[in-house]
This record gives structure tokens, C-alpha cells and sequence, in this order.
């Protein structure tokens, strides 16, 4: 979800800065703000015992982990950055009122969370896959379609802007 901004600024969002592979929250935290990415990239990650689990990537213009954050509940994964990354965070309570508000933005909010729930169907689809090469090949395929072709593509190429690991990480084979 991509609120504007100054709006967000008006309703008393704060700016936060954070360096590469900073943590911004812990898995069962309880989720008090809602958080847009200005710049960067961050990850929501499962840390098991064998390998980690990566939950989804986000970029610019986007928000993260707002279920748990509009119910008030815990957090079902963590989030670090994958790159210096600067993030607007708003207390819950500001947003329910922002949305309160601003039908328009409401409506928009409910919308994104539906297509949220429809990219993770189709992860879990892709990690269903018997083959790791198809697992692979599906994540990087989601990820064509969520990032912005002017920032990662490049002669006709796409610049996956993750590392192996967390490809692996991704599919469930890290």
C-alpha cells in the first residue's frame, strides 16, 4: 500500500533510518505501527533452527506486516533490511484514524490486503512445487511481477536484487 507520504507525515508518521541487514522487529512482537518503505528493501523472515524462511520482500512505496498491526497482535515473522532503508512508521492508533478519515485510502487498504492474500497463495503454490529448479523459477517470477521493472531491469533483463540464499531462503531450501 502506498499512502501518501505527507499524509502520513500529517497523521504523525516519523521517519526511520536504517542500515543493511538492520532488524526493525522481532517475530511475536506486538505490532504498534504501520510502516512504509521510503527507499530500501526489507525482508519478513521465519529464523528456524536449520535455515530461515522468507516470508515475502518489499520495496519502495510499500507497507508490510499491516494484519497484525491493525489487530493489534503479534507479529508472525521478523523484518530486517536488505539495504540501507528509510521507513515511515505511524502508531496504530493514528492509522485506524487516517482510515477512519479517508474512505478513498480505506477502500484502497482493504484492496491491497486481497491482493496480499492472493500473492501468498501463490507462493505457497510455488513452494508446493516437487522440483527445486520450479520452486526457484516461481519465486523469481513473483518477484518479476512485484518489482519495478525501471529500477531492476536492465538491456531487457531482470536484476533479481536478492542473493542466492535468500532465493533459497524464499523456497523453503535454505
Amino acid at each position: 500500500m502506498n499512502i501518501p507520504s505527507d499524509l502520513l507525515r500529517d497523521y504523525g508518521a516519523v521517519v526511520k533510518n536504517y542500515h543493511r541487514r538492520d532488524e526493525i522487529f522481532r517475530e511475536r512482537q506486538v505490532a504498534f505501527y504501520y510502516f512504509q518503505i521510503e527507499s530500501g528493501l526489507v525482508k519478513m523472515v521465519n529464523h528456524g533452527e536449520d535455515h530461515d524462511l522468507i516470508q515475502g520482500i518489499f520495496t519502495e512505496g510499500e507497507s508490510f506486516e499491516e494484519p497484525p498491526m491493525l489487530g493489534g497482535l503479534p507479529y508472525p515473522a521478523s523484518a530486517c533490511t536488505i539495504t540501507d532503508s528509510q521507513l515511515l512508521a505511524l502508531p496504530r492508533k493514528h492509522f485506524v484514524e487516517l482510515l477512519r478519515d479517508h474512505f478513498d485510502i480505506h477502500l484502497k487498504f482493504t484492496m491491497h490486503i486481497c491482493r496480499r492474500v492472493l500473492y501468498k497463495s501463490e507462493l505457497l503454490k510455488a513452494l508446493n512445487l516437487n522440483q527445486p529448479e520450479e520452486r526457484i523459477l516461481a519465486v523469481i517470477d513473483l518477484l518479476k511481477g512485484k518489482l519495478s521493472r525501471d529500477k531492476y531491469g536492465q538491456d531487457g533483463h531482470f536484476l533479481v536484487p536478492v542473493t542466492r540464499q535468500e532465493i533459497a531462503d524464499m523456497t523453503g531450501q535454505g
